[in-house]
C-alpha cells in the first residue's frame, strides 16, 4: 500500500526507531513523541536509563559521541534533519527541557537536553550563541541566558566510529551517510537485532540516493523502511547459492567480531579523552587484543593516572 503523495516524513520517528532497535537490547528505553504537558507540544525522543549505577560499557559502546558521556537518567533529544538550527530551535529546546522536567518530576541533574542536527551550523551562529566544542568532534555546548546548558550534535562532523554510525546515517551530506552505512557493515552492527538489521537495510535503500530535503514529503515511516529492509534481505538470501549460505559465519561469530571492534574503539576514545594522544604501538595492541583484555583496560581508565597504569599487565 503506497503512501499518499505530499505526506510529511516523520524524521524523528525514523531516528527514534533506529535508536530503539539499537539501544533497547542493552537496557536503554527509547520513547518518541512524549507529551511534555497535559496538552501538546511533544518531545521528539526520550532516552531513558533503565539500570542504576551509570552507563554500562555495552551501552557506551552503542551510543554516539555527545550522548554516551551524559550520565543522567534521561536524555531529551530534539531532532533537526531538514529543519534549520536557529534561535527559535534553541529556545524551544530549552522550554521543552523545563516542561518535561516538571511533568516527569525530575531534578536538574537527572535530565539533559540535546539537539541532534543533520546539517552543520555556520561559525557565526556558533559564535553568536557562545557554543564551544566539548570533547569529540561534532559536539558543541552553550549555556544560554534563559535556561540550562544546551548540547548540539552535528552529524556531519562526528568521527567515523561504530558508535556514531547509526546516527550518522541521517547526516545531511550523502558522503557522510555512505561512510556511516559502511561502518555499520564493517563493525557487524546489523547483527545486534533483527529490527536493527531491517531498519539499516531499509534506510540504505530509502535515503541513500536522494537529498534528505527531497524526501521531506515522501511520507517515510519506520514501518515502511523496515519492510523495505526485510524484503531486501529475503531477496538476497533467495538469490544466494546454497554453498554461500552455508559459508556465512554463525551469528555468534559475527557478534563477537563486532563487539571486539566496538570495545577497541570505545577504549581508544576514552584514552584519547583522558590522556591525549596514544602511541601507535598501543593502538595496534588494542586493535588485536581479546575482548576480556579490552574490558579490563576500559575499567582501569576511570582511575589510572597514566597510560602505563592502564596497561600495567603489558608494560
Amino acid at each position: 500500500m503506497g503512501t499518499p503523495p505530499g505526506t510529511k516524513t516523520c524524521w524523528h520517528c525514523l531516528v527514534g526507531a533506529t535508536l530503539k532497535a539499537l539501544l533497547e537490547p542493552v537496557g536503554i528505553e527509547v520513547l518518541t513523541e512524549v507529551p511534555l504537558l497535559s496538552l501538546p507540544p511533544k518531545a521528539d525522543i526520550i532516552l531513558m536509563q533503565r539500570k542504576e549505577g551509570g552507563r554500562t560499557a555495552e551501552q557506551r559502546l552503542l551510543m554516539a559521541d555527545g550522548l554516551w558521556d551524559l550520565n543522567v537518567e534521561r536524555i531529551l533529544a530534539e531532532i533537526k534533519i531538514t529543519q534549520s538550527l536557529n534561535e527559535a530551535a534553541l529556545t524551544q529546546a530549552s522550554r521543552y527541557d523545563d516542561w518535561y522536567r516538571i511533568t516527569a518530576k525530575l531534578k536538574k541533574h537527572q535530565l539533559r537536553t540535546v539537539i541532534i542536527s543533520a546539517a552543520s551550523a555556520r561559525q557565526r551562529f556558533l559564535e553568536r550563541f557562545a557554543f564551544q566544542p566539548v570533547g569529540p568532534n561534532g559536539v558543541h555546548e552553550s549555556k544560554p541566558t534563559w535556561g540550562e546548558p544546551i548540547r548540539v550534535i552535528f552529524l556531519n562532523e562526528l568521527d567515523d566510529s561504530p558508535g556514531n554510525a547509526p546516527l550518522k546515517c541521517f547526516a545531511s551530506r550523502a558522503q557522510e551517510r555512505e561512510k556511516a552505512f559502511s561502518v555499520v557493515d564493517l563493525a557487524g552492527l546489523i547483527h545486534i537485532s533483527t529490527p536493527f538489521n531491517d531498519i539499516m537495510n531499509g534506510l540504505r535503500r530509502t535515503i541513500m540516493h536522494q537529498s534528505l530535503r527531497e524526501l521531506d514529503n515522501a511520507g517515510i515511516t519506520p514501518d515502511s523502511v523496515m519492510l523495505v529492509g526485510r524484503r531486501m534481505l529475503e531477496a538476497s538470501l533467495n538469490m544466494m547459492p546454497r554453498e554461500e549460505l552455508v559459508a556465512i559465519p554463525k551469528l555468534g561469530e559475527l557478534l563477537e567480531i563486532g563487539k571486539q571492534s566496538g570495545e577497541a574503539d570505545l577504549l581508544m576514545r576514552l584514552l584519547q579523552r583522558r590522556f591525549g594522544s596514544v602511541p601507535a604501538w598501543m593502538g595496534e595492541m588494542i586493535a588485536k587484543a581479546p575482548i576480556h583484555s579490552l574490558e579490563e583496560w576500559t575499567l582501569r581508565v576511570l582511575d589510572a593516572q597514566s597510560l602505563d597504569e592502564v596497561f600495567a599487565d603489558r608494560m
